[in-house]
Parts: structure tokens; sequence; C-alpha cells
């Protein structure tokens, strides 16, 4: 079990969500020197709660100067408009997870950090350079082989076409990380013409996080359940004893009436879906109550209502989006989306609305590299 040493406020939400996931947690104690309890303990990643503590970047530094935290990864979760608190040295060196943030977003954070160092082999890999070698190539074949694997799971799962109709429109974008990703989207239509979309992020990438996938469409099949707040009630129902301690899907859900423009959503701890109204000339949000799925089997989910007129849109997105940042740590955020929602047209498609969104997004990053999925799916209502 690995162990994270988490440096915080006294809130114990946060080292419960940890142990939740199959993380043991240690934290600093009052009557125990730092440097002390550091030296005699081995672990395996540090958090830091920025929004909690001052002069960050010297812990980072004091970490990196310890014989037995030299090499180890840190989590650091920075406040919002943070961004000039961290030396150019302490970023190269910390992941930072920039607030306001998903825990599915911490989550993948701290498993990638976890999963890099133990593919690195920590301090314990021993013998010749040839030795090392011969061990990297073993090593990337078998991860080639699980990825193809993987991939071929997953592009199962999406559908091979988008329904059409004539009074509406549908556009995805879908951008997994690596070759495979824990995002996961699907488009339906049940037997009275209503529309079904759902879009998930499963916790983690590779091979596994496919895996659940397929476990989480399999489970939506065996549902058979069209209203959103029961179809997701009945998949934690399926999926919350399946699912592996650490592992969890947030899940966002629809069903669009295309007769009367009325949409039903409900949510299992995801972004909140955005609908654009011509006539008023914003963007709301639809919110609703909901864990993640695998988190509570007992977990309970809201039913949240709201409308389409001719030219309105409705947004679905997992938070690769929201939470990516650009050089200077902002995140891209609910507001940026919103706002590059808002300013196409009513002639647009939905293609090209979609496209209009992802190149604000793409300016926006400036070609930083992106830390998670980035999935998005669109509704547009035409008459």
């Amino acid at each position: 079990m690995d162990l994270i040493f988490y440096l915080g406020n006294n809130d114990q939400k946060l080292p419960r969500f940890l142990e939740r996931l199959g993380y043991a947690v240690l934290g600093a104690t009052n009557n125990v020197a730092l440097p002390d309890l550091i030296s005699r303990t081995n672990v395996d990643l540090i958090l830091i709660d920025g929004r909690a503590l001052g002069d960050v970047p010297d812990m980072c530094a004091f970490f990196r100067s310890q014989e037995n935290t030299r090499g180890i990864p840190i989590v650091c979760i920075s406040p919002e408009n943070s961004s000039e608190l961290y030396e150019p040295d302490i970023i190269d060196k910390v992941d930072i997870v920039q607030a306001p943030f998903s825990v599915g977003t911490l989550a993948g954070r701290i498993a990638t950090q976890l999963r890099m160092r133990k593919q690195a082999g920590g301090d314990e890999l021993q013998g010749t350079l040839a030795e090392i070698n011969a061990a990297l190539r073993d090593h990337n074949e078998r991860f080639r082989k699980e990825l193809e694997e993987a991939r071929a799971i997953q592009q199962s799962l999406l559908p091979r076409s988008l329904p059409s109709d004539e009074r509406y429109q549908l556009a995805v974008s879908y951008q997994p990380l690596e070759e495979v990703g824990g995002d996961w989207y699907f488009a339906s239509v049940d037997s009275d013409g209503k529309l079904s979309l759902q879009v998930a992020d499963v916790s983690g990438h590779g091979l596994s996080a496919a895996f659940i996938a397929s476990m989480t469409k399999l489970a939506m099949t065996a549902a058979d359940k069209t209203r959103p707040d029961e179809l997701l009630k009945q998949m934690n129902r399926f999926l919350g004893p399946q699912i592996p301690s650490g592992r969890f899907v947030t899940l966002g859900g629809c069903l669009y009436h295309p007769s009367s423009g009325k949409v039903q959503w409900s949510r299992a701890g995801h972004p909140p879906a955005l609908v654009l109204s011509r006539q008023q000339g914003a963007v709301r949000e639809l919110k609703g109550q909901g864990f993640p799925i695998g988190f509570d089997e007992a977990g309970r989910f809201t039913l949240e209502e709201d409308s389409l007129a001719p030219g309105d849109a409705l947004l679905l997105f997992t938070d690769g989006i929201s939470e990516a940042q650009n050089r200077a740590m902002s995140p891209y955020g609910f507001e940026r989306l919103a706002a590059a929602l808002s300013r196409t047209t009513p002639e647009n498609s939905a293609s090209q609305m979609l496209g209009a969104i992802l190149d604000d997004f793409n300016s926006f990053r400036q070609d930083r590299l992106l830390r998670d999925d980035v999935t998005l799916l669109l509704v547009k209502r035409l008459r």
C-alpha cells in the first residue's frame, strides 16, 4: 500500500478520501519535528495543500534537500490565482494542481506520479548498463502491447456514428491524453425518439481505466433505464461492489426530448453541463448532486430539468478542458468555456460551434501539454 505524507489543515475530508482510494495517509504531528519524522519514515508521495499552508516553495525545497525525500514525487494543491508563488525551479520539480479542481483530477495526478516512480524503479534498480537497457526494452514492449489492447477495448465502447435527426445536430471531440484514456462517451436514441447522452471520466489511464470503462458501458446497458437519475442509481448499484479500491467513475447523463426541447440531466461527481440560451444571450450551468460511481454504493442522484429553444445548445464535457492550464498556470475554467460557447453564432452548426470552442481552448493553453483527457459532446436544437 502506497504511503502519502499529507501536509494541510486539520480537516480530515481529504485524508479520508485518499484512504478510500486505497492509500495509507500520514500527517504531520505537532509533537514531532518535521525533519525527525521525515528521516525515519519512507513515504511514496508528498501531498501539500497550499491553500492551508504558507511558504510552499520553501517547504518543497526542504523536501528536496532531505535524503529520504529527494526523489519522492510532490503534488501541491495551489490556491486560485497563485501562480506567482512558485519559482521556476520549484515548478519543474512539483506537480501543481490549481484550485478549483475535481477529486478525479487530484486522484489522477497522484496515481500518475506514483506510477511514474514505480516505472522508474525508485532507487532500487541495480545492475549494469546493458542489463538496465534490456529491462527497459522488455518493459517498453509489454507497455506497447498493453496500450494496443486498451485502445481496442476503448474504441469498442465509443459509438461508431452519432445519431442524426432533422430536429437537432450532434458533434463530439475526443482527445485521450495517451493512446488510451479514462474518458468515455456514448449517444443513442430510445424507442420513443429521445436522445440519450453520457460522458464519463474513469480515474486513471491505460489498460485498467479502459477495462473499468468497459464495465461502465456494460452496467449502463444492464441498467435499462432512460431517466438519467435512475440510470446513474442503477449503474452505481451494479458497479459499486465491482470497481477496485482506489478507482471510481464520474459521469454526466442527459435525456433530450427533441419534440419539446426538454432536457433532463443528472451527474455523478461530474462537471456541470452548460446550456446556451440564444434568447437570453447567456450560458447557465446544469448542476445536480451525486457522488462518483463506485464511491458510495447507496449514492443518490438528483434530477435537473431545463429546455432548449431553437438555436440553443447543450454542452457536456469532462474536467480535462476546464482544468487545463496555460503557461501562467491559470486554468481554462468554466467561465472561459461558457464564454467561448456564448460567442458562437446562431448560424454555426454543432461542429462549427465545437470547433470554435476548441480553437479558443488551444489558443489559451499556449501549446502547453495536456495533463488529462479532453472530451466534449454538444447538441444543438434546430427546430
